[in-house]
């Protein structure tokens, strides 16, 4: 029974990430102190282009030196979150009102050559 559910975890996961592919970069990347908001953009399966972003925080071992990124945040980094996520919103609302105004100028672009 443990092997199954496992195997639809696996699954589910295939899948998602089929539905998802990211691309090999974020096309932006926000940082406030130990939080950063990565933004991506991505496409549907039915062809809908659009922004999304992930959160991470970095992190050092005060004993070890070790150094890494956890996507679990603190109280204390509140501020810090709710800024990341505050700009990180601002910029995609942003870049879609640019590639909405862009989008207009391309089909009468193809209007014209059509003509």
């Amino acid at each position: 029974m443990n092997e199954s559910k496992q195997e639809l975890k696996s699954d589910a996961k295939k899948k998602s990430a089929a539905a998802e592919p990211e691309t090999a970069e974020p096309v932006h990347m926000i940082r406030e102190g130990a939080v950063a908001a990565s933004i991506w953009q991505r496409q549907s399966l039915s062809g809908y282009a659009y922004y999304d972003f992930s959160l991470s925080r970095s992190w050092k071992s005060m004993s070890s030196s070790k150094t890494g990124y956890s996507r679990n945040f603190f109280s204390r980094n509140r501020e810090e979150v709710q800024l990341v996520v505050e700009k990180a919103c601002d910029w995609i609302s942003q870049r879609e009102r640019q590639d909405e105004a862009s989008e207009p100028a391309a089909s009468s672009d193809a209007n014209s050559a059509a003509l």
